[in-house]
This record gives structure tokens, sequence and C-alpha cells, in this order.
């Protein structure tokens, strides 16, 4: 069902939804879902993507040195009473960490039950997409909880399907998981070009730019901006 439907529907007395073709024709999870919502305050997207490099960590893979990160590095992090690998280092050179807010948004992820239901994905023109996968396999969000753990879609390059346009980066993600693209939240640091800028000319991907790497304050920017769009396209669609 469409992200327009779910939340027309929601809009209706659910005796009203009751008597409705279209909610007789709803699964029983999505029957519950709008028994239990009382209103558009908190309208989630279906899927969250995020850019990795100079997004959610630095620094840049391409300024990286073969062989690339693969030194875990362990220390303490944000709601962990125990040392987890905080970052990747390079063999005599630097260490790919997470932005402080990257990581405070992760967690909230990670911890709050309202967010159960979100996929995580990425989308990242990287030029070294063998240094990214391996940040993602190896840095923790929680103890025993890698980045990887969290990433239901990963669509990493800039070779073959992927060129560093993300739009092709999000045909694969709309194409493997089926969510359409104004159910998608992105977060880009578009320092490289507008990315947020075309993707919502192109496809209307709700987006949310993160210039100096992600800040908390811009993931929670991010949820209500795309909260405010959706029901504005419902209201429109009336």
């Amino acid at each position: 069902m469409s992200l327009h439907r779910r939340l027309l529907l929601s809009l209706i007395p659910l005796v009203q939804l009751q008597s409705s073709r279209a909610f007789s024709g709803m699964s029983l999870h999505q029957k519950n879902n709008l028994s239990s919502t009382s209103s558009l305050s908190a309208v989630l997207p279906t899927m969250i993507v995020f850019d990795l490099d100079d997004c959610l960590w630095s620094p840049e893979m391409y300024t990286l040195r073969y062989p690339g990160p693969t030194i875990p590095v362990k220390g303490k992090a944000e709601g962990c009473d125990e040392d987890i690998v905080i970052g990747m280092q390079c063999p005599n050179g630097p260490t790919v960490k997470l932005f402080n807010g990257a990581r405070s948004a992760l967690v909230e992820l990670a911890t709050d039950p309202k967010y159960k239901d979100v996929i995580i994905a990425a989308a990242s023109s990287s030029e070294e997409p063998t240094f990214s996968k391996a940040c993602l396999d190896n840095i923790e969000v929680l103890p025993g909880k890698t980045m990887r753990s969290m990433f239901q879609y990963t669509q990493i390059g800039r070779t073959g399907k992927l060129s560093s346009r993300k739009t092709t980066h999000f045909k694969e993600l709309h194409q493997d998981s089926g969510v359409a693209y104004n159910e998608m939240l992105f977060f880009d640091d578009c320092n490289w070009g507008d990315h947020v800028g075309d993707l919502e000319n192109c496809f209307g991907v709700i987006g949310q730019r993160t210039p100096r790497g992600m800040q908390l304050s811009e993931f929670h920017a991010g949820l209500q901006k795309y909260c405010k769009v959706a029901k504005e396209r419902a209201a429109n669609a009336v």
C-alpha cells in the first residue's frame, strides 16, 4: 500500500475504515497499524537511506591508501558500558570514525521501539567500496551490533549499474526493496553535488542535507520534514 493511501485512510474514523473496500483489502499488520494510530504527528518513512562518506563517517574513502581500514579500534561510545569497535584504522594512517551525531542517530534507531519497522539502507558513490564495506562490517553501534547488521540494503560504488549520481543507487534500492520513492528519507552531505535536490526532482525522495557530517539535530529535522511533506501529499491527494 502506498504512503498516500495509508495516510488518507488514517484520517478516516476506524468505523468508516471497517466498512470500506480499502480497509477490507489490507493485511492484518496494516489494519493493526491504522487501529493504533490516533494522529499523523509521527509519520515515519518506510526506509531511511544514508550516504556514508562525510555524512555518517570521516575521512572519505578515496583519501585512504591501500590496504585501507583494516584495524578495528576499540573505545568507549554513547550508551555503552563496555568498549566497542568505534572505528577502523588504516595501517600507519587515519582512523575512520562515525560523527558524534551520526552515532547518536544510529543508537536511536537501534534502541527506540518506534523505529522497529523502519528499513535502514546506504547509498554511497564511494570510490573504494571494499573500504566502505570493511567499515560497515566492523564498526559497532552497540556491543555486538555492527553497522552492517542494521543496514538491510546497501548500494555502494560507482561502477556497473551505479554511477556518481545517486539516482542510480536509488533505482537499485527501489527495485530490491519494493519501497516507493516517496516513502524514503535520504541523508547526504551534498558537498560534491546536490544529491538531495536531484533525487527530489527525479523521484520525489525527501532529503536532508548534512554538510558538516550528520548532526543529531539534522537527523530529527529530516524526520520532521518527511512527516510534514507526507501530510501535505496526503492532503493534496484528497
